[in-house]
C-alpha cells in the first residue's frame, strides 16, 4: 500500500536540539527524541507525505527502497509521530470529542501564549504603555463579541444548543465595560477608548469567530472554549496582573475590574459550556470532529499572531495610544 494513503502526520509543536545532534520533538502529549539520521529521514518524509510526488520517485531521491520506507513509517507510527489513517474512527460521540479536546487543550494554550511578550511583561522588560495597549485590544475584542455571538445563535439549528449559545451571549454581551473601567483608571477616558479603532489582528480574530459561527456551531464553540481555557482558576491569571502592577506602577483600580470580569466567567462556569454542548451531541462523523479540532488549533495560532501585533504596535513609541481612526486632515 502507498505510504501516502496509509499514514498521516501528527502535529509537532516544537523541535529543539538534544545531545549528540539529536532532536526533541514535542507533541501534544509526549516528547519524542530522534537521532540525526532518523530526524533527517523523518523531516524528508513529512515534507513529502502531503504531496503528489510518486512514492517510487521519492524512494529513489532519498535512497530508500519501498520496504525500508514502509519500515521507517511503521517505526515513526509506533513512536506516535505518524498515525494510521485506517485507525481513525468513522464517528465519535460528543463526549468523546470533549475528552480529546481536554487532552490537547494544554498544548494549544502553551502554543497560544508562547509569545515572548508574556515573559517580557512579567519580567519587567515591558511597559505601562504596552499593558494599556493590550487592554485596549481586549476591550475591542470583547466588544466585538456582539459581531459573532449573535451570529452563532442564528446559525444554530438544534434548539438545545441554540439555548446554550443564547444564554452565553446574554451573559457576555456587555463585558467590555470592565475594560473601559480599567483603562479609565490608567488615564484613558471612555470617549477616547470607544472612538479608537482596533488593530487588524484584533478584527481578524473576531472575523475568524464569525467564520466559525457560519460553518459549524461546534467549531465556534471549541474556539470559545479555548478562549475560556485560562479563566478557570485564579492561579492562571493572577501572576501576570500582579507582576505588571508591581513593575509598571499600575493602580489597583486598573486591576480590580479585570479580576471581576475573570471571576464572573468562573462564576458563570463558561469553561464548562463546551462540555454542556457536546453532551447534547450524540454522534458526529470523524471528519467533522477533525474539522472542529482544527478550528480550535487555528484559534490558538490566531492568539499568538494577535499578541505579536499588539507587541509590535504598542511597543513603538511613535504609534498613538489608543489607535485613532483615519482622519483626512491628519493623514
Amino acid at each position: 500500500m502507498l505510504i501516502q494513503k496509509e499514514y498521516g502526520l501528527r502535529r509537532v509543536y516544537e523541535t529543539t536540539p538534544a545531545e549528540n545532534g539529536a532532536k526533541a520533538l514535542r507533541l501534544s502529549d509526549q516528547v519524542v527524541e530522534l537521532g540525526p539520521r532518523e530526524f533527517d529521514l523523518y523531516d524528508r518524509l513529512t515534507a513529502w507525505l502531503p504531496t503528489q510526488e510518486p512514492q517510487d520517485v521519492f524512494c529513489e531521491r532519498i535512497g530508500l527502497d519501498a520496504g525500508k520506507l514502509a519500515s521507517l513509517a511503521r517505526k515513526l507510527s509506533e513512536a506516535r509521530l505518524l498515525y494510521r489513517l485506517d485507525e481513525l474512527p468513522a464517528s465519535i460521540t460528543g463526549l468523546e470529542l470533549h475528552q480529546e479536546f481536554s487532552r490537547i487543550l494544554p498544548s494549544w494554550l502553551a502554543e497560544a501564549f508562547s509569545h515572548p511578550f508574556w515573559e517580557r511583561m512579567i519580567s519587567g522588560q515591558g511597559s505601562k504603555r504596552m499593558f494599556s495597549g493590550w487592554l485596549i485590544e481586549l476591550y475591542h475584542y470583547t466588544r466585538n463579541a456582539n459581531r459573532h455571538m449573535p451570529l452563532s445563535c442564528a446559525h444554530t439549528r438544534e434548539k438545545p444548543l441554540k439555548l446554550l449559545r443564547a444564554k452565553h451571549y446574554a451573559e457576555e454581551w456587555n463585558h467590555y465595560h470592565y475594560f473601559t473601567k480599567a483603562l479609565k483608571a490608567l488615564g484613558y477616558p471612555d470617549e477616547t477608548v470607544t472612538s479608537s479603532v482596533p488593530l487588524p489582528m484584533t478584527l481578524a480574530l473576531s472575523n475568524f469567530m464569525r467564520q466559525a459561527a457560519r460553518e459549524d456551531i461546534l467549531a465556534y464553540s471549541i474556539c470559545s472554549a479555548v478562549l475560556e481555557g485560562t479563566t478557570t482558576d485564579r492561579q492562571t491569571f493572577n501572576p501576570y496582573y500582579e507582576k505588571c502592577a508591581e513593575h509598571y506602577g499600575l493602580p489597583r483600580e486598573a486591576i480590580r475590574p479585570i479580576y471581576a470580569h475573570l471571576e464572573l466567567d468562573v462564576q458563570y462556569q463558561h469553561s464548562d459550556l463546551f462540555h454542556e454542548i457536546l453532551e447534547k451531541v450524540p454522534t458526529l462523523t470523524g471528519a467533522r470532529a477533525g474539522r472542529v479540532l482544527e478550528y480550535g488549533h487555528q484559534l490558538a495560532e490566531h492568539i499568538w499572531l494577535w499578541t505579536d501585533e499588539i507587541e509590535k504596535y504598542y511597543g513603538d513609541e511613535a504609534n498613538p495610544v489608543p489607535r485613532r481612526p483615519f482622519d483626512p486632515q491628519l493623514d
